[in-house]
């Protein structure tokens, strides 16, 4: 049986935060998901192409505008040249505009691509990793994570738009006079040092900001869940101020960011500055002593200002990259791990599965021996209760019988068959498991009770809900039709109890698992739920994690756990029986 997928650790933090992003690993295997879309992606290269050419002529335009208009006065160009500036900024917008929309189908694409890989990845993994992770942690990756991936998809676009743009513009200013470009564009490599050290700082920053978001959306998830609680307590203004807590200390890196985000702009803008300061000083000699026209001064002037537009943006998107790359580490870490390995071609198991037993059982859990020595033999159609004090092992066996924990040392049997000798997914399919709190799921009483069956039997449905106690309370509520609200707030938790039952009873498995049932139920519904399992003796093999009398009355064996041992004495068939 497949279960030894290894533990996740905690995340962590990624070596060598000040490498450039080109020789980044995670950048390279970034860049794997562009390859099916090489046609899309030289399509839009050719449109900005086109559209960081217009930029340069619309620097160049300026020369013949002062020249033949302003200072020869030739008034045929007073046709001709405004017709051209303005086909120069339509071929720049229709390009801008179409290779936009073909980035933007490829990026959603993408971004469509990671989520779902994400989500299936993440339902894939072992129990115990998702065990390990906080709610809000896992959370952030499929939020915070891919919208901050997302802005990194869109400014590669732009690192190659303000490449040509920057190229355009600077052949501009050699055409005009290549003794004032190279004295004038001396400035350029002090432009390129703040864009490194900004970008340095933003993405161990992008770090921090992805746990701390993780922070916040777990006490978000937290406070939901036990709502109940903190009103029935009045402990609201409590958890307001914990949350505060965790919303002022995201506040403050946040407005770090924010500084090293903003002081990049004026520091762009300082460096051209400089540069135009020596072009105007050097240019306006050339001017007087008559050695360039002043079209040529203003164009060469024109080219150069916009060349420090595209190397604001460069500095922009470098900052938005860094963040995108953080938060790329963080989601190659996740998918990077482990996942069990199942078929979905696999079929569910028959009927009549036999026994299940365990011989030497032991499973060590966060670094403690949670179970240990335990031979336990299950007959095929029994009914066999497991008893103990919280924190005995209950909830650790019937994971391990469920296959989501992977034993540490000792065999497993259902009926002849080791269980190793079973997929994970195919020894699973033995089972059908009502958790303590059952899950319903948005939707009607009939999807849930079919739950994931794409030709829902309705007739079967309604059969199971009846041996289940449902139907009592739900022929006059609208039947298998009858919606199901907020995880089944319109249904009372005994109500919701019977429903997972009906539930596990329509899969039709072997093997019923129970997870203490009725320990938060009224006596009236815990009674009701009792008759379900007194009607199923027999027919079915039932396992029951369970403290109560009540139902350990029904039992055929009780198995008494302490600190993940069988207590002697306890009627617990040894593992050599007969199955």
């Amino acid at each position: 049986m497949g279960t030894g997928a290894g533990q996740a650790g905690p995340a962590r933090r990624v070596k060598g935060q000040r490498r450039s992003w080109l020789r980044s690993a995670n950048f390279r295997r970034f860049l794997q998901f562009f390859q099916p879309y090489r046609g899309s992606i030289a399509t839009a290269l050719f449109f900005m192409t086109l559209s960081g050419l217009a930029s340069g002529a619309s620097a160049y335009v300026v020369k013949p505008i002062l020249d033949h208009i302003f200072i020869d006065r030739q008034a045929a160009m007073l046709l001709w040249l405004p017709l051209l500036v303005i086909a120069i900024y339509a071929i720049k917008g229709f390009s801008d505009y179409s290779g936009g929309v073909i980035l933007a189908r490829m990026e959603e694409n993408i971004l469509r691509q990671l989520r779902e890989q994400l989500y299936a990845h993440t339902l894939r993994l072992p129990l115990p990793a998702l065990l390990q992770q906080s709610q809000g942690s896992t959370l952030s990756r499929m939020s915070l994570d891919l919208t901050l991936l997302q802005q990194s998809l869109s400014v590669l676009a732009r690192f190659f738009l303000a490449g040509v743009q920057i190229l355009a513009l600077i052949g501009v200013a050699f055409y005009m006079s290549w003794s004032l470009a190279l004295i004038s564009l001396g400035t350029l490599p002090l432009a390129f040092y703040p864009l490194i050290r900004f970008g340095q700082s933003l993405r161990r920053r992008g770090h921090e900001q992805q746990e701390q978001m993780g922070d916040i959306l777990g006490q978000f998830a937290e406070s939901l869940r036990g709502v109940e609680v903190i009103k029935s307590q009045g402990t609201e203004d409590f958890e307001a101020r914990r949350f505060a807590g965790l919303a002022q200390i995201y506040y403050q890196l946040m407005m770090r960011i924010v500084r090293i985000q903003k002081a990049s702009t004026p520091v762009m803008e300082l460096i051209a500055a400089l540069g135009i300061a020596v072009t105007i000083y050097l240019g306006g000699h050339q001017v007087v002593s008559g050695a360039m026209t002043t079209g040529a001064f203003f164009a060469f002037l024109t080219a150069l200002a916009m060349v420090y537009e595209p190397l604001r943006q460069l500095s922009s998107a470098n900052n938005q990259l860094q963040q995108g790359l953080s938060a790329a580490d963080r989601l190659f870490h996740w998918l990077d791990q482990e996942a069990e390995t199942t078929s979905a071609t696999e079929q569910a198991p028959q009927t009549s599965a036999g026994s299940w037993r365990c011989g030497d059982l032991r499973l060590r859990y966060g670094g403690e021996t949670v179970l240990q020595d335990l031979d336990i033999v299950i007959p095929a159609g029994s009914f066999t209760a497991i008893a103990g004090a919280s924190g005995s092992g209950k909830t650790s066996l019937l994971r391990v019988i469920l296959g989501l924990l992977p034993a540490d040392a000792g065999e497993i049997w259902i009926g002849e068959r080791p269980a190793r000798e079973f997929s994970l997914r195919s020894y699973r399919q033995h089972f059908a498991y009502v958790a303590q709190e059952p899950l319903l799921f948005s939707g009607t009483v009939l999807e849930n009770i079919a739950y994931a069956d794409p030709q829902a039997d309705r007739k079967r449905a309604e059969d199971v809900a009846r041996a289940a106690h449902c139907w009592e309370f739900l022929q006059d509520a609208g039947g298998l039709d009858t919606a199901v609200h907020g995880h089944g707030s319109n249904f009372s938790g005994g109500q919701r109890q019977r429903l997972a039952i009906a539930r596990a009873l329509y899969q039709r498995r072997p093997f019923l698992v129970l997870d203490e049932a009725t320990s938060a139920l009224d006596s009236e519904s815990e009674q009701r739920i009792l008759d379900t399992l007194a009607n199923l003796r027999g027919r079915i093999t039932i396992i029951v994690a369970a403290h109560r009398e009540a139902s350990l009355t029904l039992a055929d064996q009780v198995i008494r756990l302490e600190r993940g041992r069988i207590l002697s004495g306890a009627s617990a068939v040894p593992c050599a029986a007969s199955t």
